[in-house]
């Protein structure tokens, strides 16, 4: 469907272009960045074997955000969603949230089991915007390093390190609703650190909270429910760190989360202890750590039961050059625990004899994995790994992949690869003593349950990029093809009693005519497309940064393929920067989502459209910055057209005073 940007936008970006044409542009220096998450280990992004995009501290700054997915949506190849509720969720190279692994700091958090209904939209969320110092986006499949869930992508997001004298900051943010009857938000976070003991014990403490009204607008989908849903999120936690010697480090760290969205509260507790060292060549992490989720009301509107979720994980891993060959070999370990509380669901069937004694089910996995980055000449390294994992109840299954990075010069870079992902049923999707009601009804609806019979997901993967960086001018362009097996899926349902037998993975009736229906396995999906960036320093003080998405997503298990729901064929967006003077800042970006399907039969559409956002920001000292903008100037809106859709909010203001000392 075509859309067109508004005269304003058009002005503004346009501005920034005359503007540019009219000086010398002046080139930079490029600073090498470095990346974690791509190998395990520190190394030059352009020499990660991975597609990989950082989120940098400046853009943490310059952004508005309430949530970390909302700045996701600027990474191409990543494109934001909302739940119904409006809570951002992201996809990745098609593929929804809950197939992206999220990390803090390497330690891994899935919200999936306490909420089977959008608990990953929680997980981007747990850690505080203050605390962040960068965000590492790797695209596409990363099992060979970090196991399951890993289909789509890894994001790790890296908080703030221990510093050698005081810091801190403290961001006050308002955004106001033009349309009175939407409900205005206010945030208040801060982050500070610093040492107890010079060189020896240091010490961080960080804190959130941000809040929403529900709006007076009502949901003309959902009759009755607000169009946006309040938002309650409170953070606080911090970090001791310990530094025996110079050679190694011990930190412990501690976060407790509060974050409610509509009338679903969800509490987080995380405790972590790591130990790293650094033995001249020999380089050891090793990390214990502990999270409890607890779902206050558990997952159906009119009813309250709570649940909660534990996950117990201990790994390690050593990281050494190896002289023969001009190798880096990465070997490790790692173990988890989940356990699942539910009374309410995990009772069995409704109505019928209870078949389960307890309310709790668990389950354990380990693995071992290896990866070798082989030097073969200055220019060109591959890098080969696999893991091997094993999990309680479904045994044993290898992750390998290799990929290739050649330099062809200082400034152009090839890399591809081939990988092999997996992911295991959640808990309560393998669960046949886990149910819920479903189908709209909590009474008159359907009930869907785990089944043991599911296989787990497999994908394989393959990709190719180049990548070029002189002067004022750096790009990229990734084509990449995912196939995915076995998906899971529980979208086959119907309250329709009549119909109901006739789907396959009907299982039968409960005692008051709701038809039941398991967790299934479906055939086939296939991602593909292109990712693309482009950043041109047109002056010394005027920037443009591009990113683009083609994305091919269907479900191929039938002969006729049809899309998957709620994935856009085009995702495009466009940053303009200009540093005007050393006071002041101007920035616009414009974000298009091209038409996207809304039911499994591509019958229904949410129409394209493209947003444009003004920002302004003043730094009114060296530690006072003051930010401000218009988003959405246009005022373009939506609402929901059905359970699959989401609501747009319209034109409001956004203004923030970060204070650093």
């Amino acid at each position: 469907m075509p859309f067109t940007m508004r005269p304003l936008s058009l002005a503004c970006l346009c501005a920034f272009a005359l503007h540019a044409q009219a000086q010398q542009a002046s080139p930079e220096t490029n600073l090498a960045t470095v990346v974690v998450t791509a190998s395990g280990s520190e190394q030059d992004i352009k020499d990660a074997p991975a597609s990989i995009s950082v989120i940098t501290q400046q853009e943490l700054r310059q952004r508005p955000a309430h949530e970390l997915a909302q700045l996701l949506a600027g990474v191409e190849g990543v494109t934001l969603n909302r739940s119904a509720n409006g809570t951002p969720t992201i996809q990745m190279r098609g593929f929804d949230q809950a197939y992206t692994l999220m990390l803090i700091d390497g330690k891994r958090v899935n919200s999936s089991t306490s909420m089977f209904r959008g608990g990953t939209a929680y997980d981007s969320g747990w850690v505080p915007l203050d605390d962040i110092e960068r965000v590492e986006v790797v695209r596409g499949p990363m099992s060979s390093l970090y196991g399951a869930d890993a289909i789509g992508g890894v994001v790790n997001i890296i908080t703030k390190p221990i510093g050698k004298t005081w810091k801190g900051s403290i961001t006050a943010e308002t955004v106001l609703q033009q349309d009175r009857d939407l409900a205005d938000s206010q945030k208040l976070g801060f982050s500070m650190n610093g040492p107890l003991i010079s060189d020896t014990l240091g010490i961080k403490l960080y804190g959130n909270y941000d809040h929403r009204s529900d709006s007076k607008a009502q949901s003309t989908f959902n009759a009755g429910y607000p169009l946006f849903a309040r938002t309650l999120n409170r953070h606080a936690g911090g970090q001791l760190a310990w530094r025996p010697d110079a050679r190694q480090s011990l930190t412990l760290d501690a976060d407790v989360s509060n974050k409610t969205q509509g009338m679903y509260t969800m509490e987080r507790d995380a405790f972590a202890l790591r130990h790293k060292g650094n033995w001249n060549a020999l380089v050891t992490e090793l990390t214990v750590s502990t999270d409890e989720i607890r779902n206050l009301k558990g997952m159906i509107d009119t009813q309250t039961n709570p649940n909660k979720s534990n996950t117990f994980g201990v790994n390690g891993k050593a990281s050494f050059p190896v002289s023969w060959g001009n190798q880096f070999l990465t070997v490790g370990f790692d173990a988890r625990k989940e356990r699942l509380w539910d009374p309410a669901n995990l009772k069995g069937l409704p109505g019928v004899p209870t078949t389960q004694s307890s309310p709790t089910t668990s389950v354990k996995q380990y693995a071992v994995f290896v990866e070798d980055e082989i030097r073969l000449t200055d220019r060109f390294a591959i890098t080969l790994g696999n893991r091997f994992d094993h999990h309680e109840n479904f045994g044993g299954h290898h992750s390998p992949r290799a990929y290739g990075v050649f330099h062809l010069n200082d400034a152009w870079t090839f890399k591809g690869g081939l990988s092999r992902a997996f992911r295991t049923p959640t808990l309560v999707q393998n669960s046949p003593n886990w149910g819920s009601v479903s189908c709209g009804s909590a009474t008159t609806g359907c009930y869907i349950i785990g089944s043991r019979d599911l296989k787990p997901e497999t994908a394989i993967s393959k990709e190719l990029g180049i990548q070029y960086t002189q002067g004022v001018h750096s790009a990229s362009a990734t084509v990449f093809d995912t196939k995915l097996k076995n998906m899971i899926d529980i979208e086959s349902r119907t309250r329709d009693v009549t119909l109901a037998p006739g789907y396959d993975n009907f299982v039968g009736f409960l005692p008051d005519g709701r038809p039941i229906f398991s967790y299934q396995n479906i055939n086939s999906a296939r991602t593909r497309g292109l990712e693309g960036s482009w950043k041109w320093q047109a002056l010394r003080d005027v920037e443009f940064k591009t990113t683009y998405t083609y994305l091919s997503a269907k479900n191929t298990s039938k002969a006729v393929h049809t899309l998957l729901v709620n994935r856009s064929r085009h995702n495009l967006n466009v940053d303009a920067d200009w540093r005007v003077n050393a006071q002041w800042n101007l920035g616009a970006t414009w974000r298009m989502q091209s038409e996207q399907p809304l039911n499994a039969a591509n019958t229904v559409y949410k129409p394209g459209y493209g947003l444009v956002d003004l920002s302004a920001t003043w730094q009114v000292s060296p530690r006072t910055t003051l930010r401000g903008g218009v988003l959405n100037v246009a005022d373009r809106t939506f609402d929901r057209i059905n359970a699959s859709d989401y609501s747009e909010e319209g034109r409001r203001i956004y203004v923030s005073l970060n204070a650093r000392f």
